[in-house]
């Protein structure tokens, strides 16, 4: 276990911990840090965009993905967002209050099938515009080729975060 040791600042401040065995600094040089900063400031930014259809970002591409695929199961879903089951359940309760999904019983009792209502598909419409904008702005402040790149390389460590994990 690596040392470590307890130091107390001067001027009044709160103690602090020194790590002597391991370099932490190297941790502010983390994939997964960089990825969550990004994410968190870009999906602001989306939902600043989307505020006056008062919907958000990740309800938005819920109705993309539901209208996308007609009509889909939780786990395809799931999957095609890129989210797990328990995620989803708890994004699509908003969607479904506001009756922009339906969700009913499919097959066997433990399947729920998702399906874009009409209200959903107005609003869907509405907002488009909204996202295209937002889109075409950050699209158009680094450039298209640079994001087909970075679409690419995120794809690529993804792929490897997979395989390694």
């Amino acid at each position: 276990m690596p040392d470590m040791k307890t130091t107390t600042k001067t001027g009044g401040k709160k103690s602090q911990a020194e790590f002597t065995d391991i370099a932490l600094d190297e941790c502010l040089d983390c994939m997964c840090y960089e990825f969550r900063k990004t994410a968190r400031v870009v999906i602001n930014f989306y939902d600043d965009a989307l505020k006056s259809a008062d919907l958000k970002s990740n309800q938005f591409l819920i109705l993309v993905a539901v209208a996308t695929m007609q009509s889909t199961n939780f786990k395809t879903l799931a999957e095609f967002l890129g989210i797990d089951q328990s995620t989803l359940a708890r994004n699509l309760v908003t969607v479904e209050k506001q009756n922009f999904v339906t969700v009913k019983p499919g097959k066997n009792k433990r399947e729920k099938i998702i399906t874009l209502s009409r209200k959903g598909r107005q609003k869907l419409v509405s907002t488009f515009p909204l996202w295209q904008k937002a889109q075409s702005d950050l699209v158009e402040g680094i450039g298209a080729d640079k994001w087909r790149k970075m679409k690419a390389e995120m794809a690529e460590v993804a792929a490897v975060a997979r395989e390694q994990g």
